[in-house]
């Protein structure tokens, strides 16, 4: 719960008197209490993690009920034992994942006991299943003296934790009331010098932040949008300077969306004109001719069939267009990526025979199942793969690779070709609309594939070298994470 600035003003300057004079007992008992616990602890792991590294993962694992009579088990106890012996534990001992015991520094604790006190340390033996070594809080045991605990993981060949290593110890603190005491004036004398620094300080923090709230305002009033307030303050004056950095970094997002906005309309509308009027103008010359010849020239059927491809030309250009433009819900399932790239090879069977490309699948058949809408995977990989078709012209080899990292949530595709590349010019403006080098075609292709990739959370990067050939690559999440704002763009 934040408190107010006037109850904060008077919660510290009273609380600091009584706390001063009649709490620095308790903050030195505490302070010294904290500091041998955490240096014990860090001692005690270091002990786990020690002994933990000179067992044999192996011989331990293999350990079963019945196993004390075996050559391997009085080594192992033998070891635990001296590693105990040499340090200062009063007990070493190691237990499998469930719990129960799989050899003791102690003779009298068989293979497959159950360890009812790891009950009370649950916390930190999940972390050492991680593969995290951890020490447990001081507890009370044997002859109410306390003991704490480290445990550390023994891991295989593979680093796979397969057993875990425990330590016990006893802990002594150090008596620190005779130097409580003689500190208590010392601590009073600082207390009020200290009450008022802070009362300064107090007066700074609230003063400081509003100066550079006005200061930051002003820059945002000169078109400086995205300026920043620092502030490290919890109180009203803190929730104030990051509700102004939200909503300047919101007013920046937005001037930027704006920007980009305007930009792709006018590229798109005068890419639009510009590619609408070219089969128009074809349509009405050649329908000129039509005109004049139709009733003495054979050549008018020639004549039909080039307007009608015109006007699927036309057709093409505003289907993509609408593809570019027009928001659709994705249709999101579990997803096959190499059946993906089989059904669109199996597809564009016949133009990748003709243009003598043959297409080569690595790793594809290892990668997850992922979440994504399939049709519009298959518009990706569509385009991708007659692109490095037309940019193979002799026919080569057309490689698509896969590699998951489950760690990252993430799959990556790349798709490279051994064309002819593209000049870093031209790379940069790959996924511009309606920017093409082709002379068909209408620019569109990898600005669509480039939002779909978007629309699933996803990126795609153009890697190129002029004479080299293209390579895309392509990241997709293996599972999306669900988000307020619906997904769009589908084709």
């Amino acid at each position: 719960m934040k408190l107010h600035i006037q109850a904060k003003a008077t919660l510290t300057i009273a609380l600091l008197v009584v706390l001063v004079l009649t709490a620095s007992s308790y903050f030195f008992y505490d302070a010294a209490s904290r500091a041998l616990d955490a240096e014990m602890g860090e001692r005690l792991v270091a002990i786990a993690k020690t002994s933990a590294a000179q067992l044999n993962a192996q011989y331990v694992s293999a350990l079963q009920p019945g196993s004390e009579n075996t050559r391997i088990y009085p080594i192992l106890q033998k070891k635990l034992q001296l590693m105990r012996d040499a340090s200062e534990a009063q007990e070493i001992y190691v237990f499998d994942l469930s719990g129960r015991s799989l050899v003791d520094s102690r003779e009298a604790v068989p293979i497959g006991s159950r360890y009812r006190s790891l009950d009370a340390d649950r916390i930190h033996i999940e972390q050492v299943k991680q593969g995290k070594a951890a020490a447990s809080v001081a507890f009370h045991g044997q002859n109410d003296a306390f003991y704490k605990s480290a445990y550390a993981p023994v891991r295989d060949d593979q680093e796979n934790v397969v057993a875990i290593l425990a330590v016990d110890a006893s802990v002594l603190f150090l008596e620190t009331l005779e130097q409580m005491r003689r500190n208590m004036v010392l601590i009073g004398v600082v207390g009020i010098i200290f009450a008022v620094v802070l009362s300064i300080l107090f007066a700074r923090s609230i003063v400081i932040p509003i100066k550079k709230l006005s200061s930051a305002a002003q820059q945002i009033k000169v078109g400086d949008f995205g300026a920043q307030v620092e502030t490290h303050s919890k109180d009203e004056v803190g929730a104030l300077a990051e509700t102004f950095n939200e909503m300047s970094i919101a007013i920046k997002e937005r001037d930027h969306r704006l920007s980009r906005l305007a930009e792709e309309l006018r590229q798109m509308s005068a890419g639009l004109a510009h590619e609408v009027r070219n089969p128009l103008n074809g349509m009405r010359i050649f329908l000129g001719l039509l005109k004049r010849q139709i009733a003495e020239d054979p050549k008018a059927e020639q004549l039909i069939q080039q307007v009608d491809g015109e006007v699927q030309s036309l057709n093409q250009l505003v289907t993509e267009f609408l593809d570019f433009a027009r928001p659709t819900p994705l249709q999101r399932g579990a997803v096959n990526l190499s059946g993906v790239v089989d059904s669109v090879t199996a597809l564009l069977f016949a133009e990748l025979q003709e243009n003598a490309v043959e297409i080569q699948t690595i790793d594809l058949d290892k990668l997850p199942t992922i979440e994504a809408d399939v049709e519009q995977l298959k518009w990706v990989f569509t385009n991708l793969i007659k692109n490095a078709v037309q940019a193979m012209p002799k026919g080569e080899k057309l490689v698509i690779e896969g590699a998951a990292v489950p760690s990252e949530n993430v799959v990556h595709i790349k798709v490279c070709d051994t064309g002819i590349g593209m000049s870093p010019d031209v790379a940069e403006r790959a996924f511009d609309p309606f920017f093409t080098t082709k002379d068909t075609g209408t620019g569109l292709g990898l600005a669509i594939v480039k939002r779909l990739i978007e629309n699933h959370r996803g990126t795609i990067e153009c890697q190129t070298e002029e004479g080299r050939g293209t390579t895309f690559v392509i990241s997709l999440p293996i599972k999306v994470e669900e988000k307020n704002e619906p997904d769009t763009h589908r084709r």
